[in-house]
C-alpha cells in the first residue's frame, strides 16, 4: 500500500471514528443514566482511532515531527483507557473515563495544530527554495 494510500485510509477512519467518539461521549449531556450501548460507542471510537493513527504515516523523518505523529497514538491510547474506565466495576473509575477523554483530546488538539504548523513552514521554505 502507497504512503498516500496509507494517508487517505486513515483519514476516513480517523473522522469516522472521532464522529463516533464525539457522539458517544456527548450522550450523557442529553440521557441522564448512562446507557449501556454508550460504552460500546465509546470503545469502538476509541479502538477505530487508535488503529486510524496507525495507518497515517508521519509526514517527514523530522524528530519533533516523529514525536507530533507519536503523541497523536498516545491520545488514541488515552481514548482506550477512558473506554476502559467505562467497563470497569469500581464507581470511581466510572467517573474517571472524563478525565481520560479531555488528556487524550488536549493531546490530540495540541499534536495535530504542531503538526500542521510545521507542515506549513517546511513547505513554505520548499516553495521559497523553487523560485
Amino acid at each position: 500500500m502507497s504512503d498516500k494510500t496509507k494517508q487517505r485510509t486513515g483519514n476516513i477512519v480517523l473522522c469516522i471514528s472521532m464522529t463516533i467518539l464525539m457522539a458517544a461521549a456527548a450522550v450523557p449531556v442529553f440521557i441522564t443514566p448512562l446507557p449501556v450501548w454508550q460504552r460500546y460507542m465509546l470503545a469502538a471510537g476509541a479502538a477505530g482511532t487508535l488503529v486510524a493513527q496507525f495507518f497515517i504515516p508521519c509526514p517527514s523523518d523530522d524528530l519533533r515531527t516523529r514525536r507530533l505523529s507519536r503523541m497523536n497514538v498516545w491520545a488514541g491510547i488515552v481514548y482506550c483507557v477512558a473506554a476502559y474506565c467505562l467497563f470497569s466495576s469500581s464507581p470511581d473509575m466510572q467517573r474517571s473515563w472524563v478525565a481520560f477523554m479531555l488528556a487524550g483530546a488536549v493531546l490530540q488538539i495540541y499534536a495535530t495544530l504542531m503538526l500542521s504548523k510545521l507542515t506549513n513552514k517546511k513547505s513554505e521554505k520548499e516553495q521559497k527554495k523553487a523560485k
